[in-house]
């Protein structure tokens, strides 16, 4: 009886721990996606479900929790904008398009490979920067409830220690949302398969493709392999420079042609995953059956569910991922030159708020001096 209730008890642990670790990216899942049903004129049922089916599709193939997030440059470019659904669509395809290509092709890998340590952590640093700003940004509408969320995030992490740390926060965050929930239309609306004509397509592509790739590389695919190595070790077996582009490849077709939005494995969404309790993919199954389950049953009042969420809560939960992942960086530490070009990476893309433009310069710091060495050494020789 004993041996029963301590096993029943442990699977009770296991499934809060990855409750916890399922729900730790919706600081960055939900506030883009209330800004792109509000100002895009998205479907919030069409966008959760294409959201879900792609979590539960990757934690299925790759075996531990990948993050679902919207693209954040296309996303930030739309919705400044006020670009409509449409033209947000056909850029999801052709991204799509793209990087089924370049996984195919082999040229990921190529690509990949020219990336210095130093950049990918400089990648990883100035994205935990921004996530913080983010966070501080969204902190300044609730921060009331910011300041209750921090609290019991630290006394979680450092004092309680056995209690998964978001499920307070959740707990919270539900209570409070009940009073803003305003419930209008039950139930999913027919999808609408449609492919864009050209015109939109070639548009998508010019004006919302282009300023993403790079970032789209050097965060969802370097990045991302490179911090679920470092989180899950070898359980992260199948992630990998032509698996990570091919999977975002063939769910951007699949959304954009169903009227979703644009979505990416983020690294920072790997750690948040992680460092709430994500261990497998079972974290990956919850949050992507719940999206499901938010966008068949309650279709245009998701938008209210999702909205009515605190935003305090959001930005404490996108404050500590972003702390976190600025940790990586630790491994490099003993080499004052891979700092010098991570922390200039970080530098140049968190007040340029672009992150390219932060790796293309670590990028050209790196060669630049390793071709001034190989000069040095072919003149003493």
């Amino acid at each position: 009886m004993n041996g029963s209730m301590q096993y029943s008890a442990d699977k009770a642990r296991r499934f809060l721990w990855d409750l916890s670790g399922a729900f730790g990216d919706i600081g960055v899942l939900f506030p883009i996606a209330i800004a792109l049903v509000a100002r895009n004129g998205f479907d919030p049922s069409t966008m959760f479900l294409m959201a879900g089916l792609f979590y539960i599709a990757s934690a299925y193939y790759f075996r531990i929790t990948m993050p679902v997030q919207p693209l954040k440059a296309m996303s930030a470019i739309a919705i400044a904008s006020g670009m409509s659904y449409e033209v947000i669509n056909a850029a999801g395809i052709m991204i799509g398009i793209v990087l089924i290509v370049i996984a195919v092709t082999g040229l990921s890998v190529k690509i990949g490979a020219l990336f210095p340590l130093s950049v990918i952590r400089g990648v990883q640093l100035g994205l935990g920067f921004m996530l913080v700003r983010s966070s501080l940004k969204i902190a300044a509408d609730d921060m009331p409830m910011a300041v209750i969320a921090g609290l019991i995030l630290v006394a979680s992490i450092t004092v309680i220690k056995r209690v998964p740390p978001l499920i307070p926060l959740l707990v919270i965050g539900i209570i409070a949302a009940l009073n803003g929930i305003h419930l209008s239309r039950f139930g999913f609306k027919p999808l609408t398969p449609a492919v864009p004509d050209p015109g939109v397509l070639w548009m998508g592509f010019t004006v919302l493709v282009l300023p993403q790739i790079a970032l789209t590389f050097g965060n969802a695919v370097v990045a991302a392999e490179s911090t679920g190595k470092l989180l899950y070790r070898e359980r992260a077996s199948r992630l990998n420079l032509k698996s990570i582009p091919l999977s975002m490849g063939i769910a951007n077709i699949v959304s954009g042609i169903m009227g979703g939005v644009p979505m990416c494995h983020g690294s920072g969404g790997l750690t948040a995953h992680c460092k709430f309790g994500a261990t497998t993919q079972r974290s990956g199954y919850i949050i992507g059956f719940a999206l499901v389950i938010l966008a068949i049953v309650f279709g245009d009042s998701a938008f209210s569910i999702i909205s009515a969420f605190p935003a305090g809560i959001l930005a404490v939960l996108l404050c500590y991922v972003g702390i976190q992942h600025s940790l990586f960086i630790r491994d490099i530490l003993w080499n004052r030159f891979s700092v010098f070009i991570a922390v200039t990476v970080a530098v140049v893309g968190f007040f340029a708020n672009n992150l390219t433009a932060g790796f293309i310069t670590g990028f050209l710091i790196h060669y630049a001096f390793a071709f001034m060495n190989r000069k040095i050494q072919g003149a003493e020789a």
